[in-house]
């Protein structure tokens, strides 16, 4: 009788199979993340080598870029005498100016105006076209690191929103996995306390099953021990 009760309300397999369940989502959702971990460190990896040389570009060309500010002005005063210390330390440039300038003496000496007016004027006038012409070299010599820094930084850009794609969509597997875990979870659950319900349900039935026929055995119901129908 003992076991009829036990069998008839016992939701003992429901939890050990829910148990059984529930373990093989954790272990499944362990073994998925780190599988995804795994893959995730082997993809920074690459997006990091394929940085680093857009990296190393901008680098070298963001310095000819501050070059370029400074000459231009946008970093003020103090960026003019950094761009005027390099271009003028640039070589050959006191070499063409100062043979620039002899060779105005010499003319001047020629037309025996040596110690003229004049020939001040003269100097003056191509000390300063030759300056002129010497920062506007400079600046066209640093142009090239304007689209060289743009560049460098739009490739490096592009592998940095690559890199943040695979880090997201990783992120939305792993989400996705603990919601499908902890659903299947709650599931295993529900079906164990289902089958407690389902077990009485069962007792139930079985009980007033056998109590009916037991009353149509002493004649309850239109039946009686040893008569027929008419």
């Amino acid at each position: 009788m003992g076991n009829f009760f036990t069998d008839l309300f016992s939701d003992q397999p429901a939890k050990d199979a829910a148990n059984a369940l529930k373990q093989g989502y954790s272990t499944g959702l362990t073994n998925a993340n780190s599988t995804l971990d795994a893959g995730q460190a082997g993809a920074d990896k690459l997006y990091q080598q394929a940085y680093t040389p857009f990296s190393q570009l901008y680098s070298k060309f963001g310095a000819g870029q501050d070059a370029y500010n400074d000459a231009t002005g946008v970093n003020g005063q103090a960026g003019l005498d950094r761009a005027k210390a390099t271009y003028t330390s640039i070589p050959g440039y006191s070499g063409g100016l100062n043979t620039g300038i002899d060779q105005v003496m010499r003319t001047a000496a020629a037309r025996g105006d040596l110690a003229g007016g004049n020939t001040s004027a003269d100097e003056i006038k191509f000390a300063s076209d030759y300056d002129a012409q010497k920062y506007g070299n400079y600046l066209s010599s640093l142009a090239p690191n304007l689209s060289g820094a743009t560049s460098a930084a739009s490739g490096g850009a592009g592998v940095l929103t690559g890199q943040a794609g695979s880090d997201l969509g990783v992120a939305g597997t792993k989400a996705s996995n603990q919601w499908n875990a902890a659903t299947g979870s709650g599931q295993a659950d529900a079906n164990a306390d289902l089958a407690r319900y389902n077990a009485s349900s069962n007792f139930w039935s079985s009980l007033l099953g056998g109590a009916s026929l037991g009353l149509k055995a002493f004649g309850v119901g239109g039946f009686a021990p040893g008569t027929k129908a008419a």
